[in-house]
């Protein structure tokens, strides 16, 4: 698995639930790192 470019530190707030920390680029690079496919789907608001 690739290093992630993203601190230990950081990356322990994840499973803290503090998500808010992270940019949407940072967690997608962060998923493509740990080899994960990245789907995004996007649709009016109601």
């Amino acid at each position: 698995m690739k290093q992630p470019g993203v601190t230990r530190p950081r990356v322990s707030d994840l499973p803290r639930g503090k998500i808010h920390r992270f940019s949407l680029d940072t967690l997608v690079n962060m998923a493509a790192s740990a080899g994960l496919h990245i789907e995004l789907h996007l649709r009016h608001a109601a």
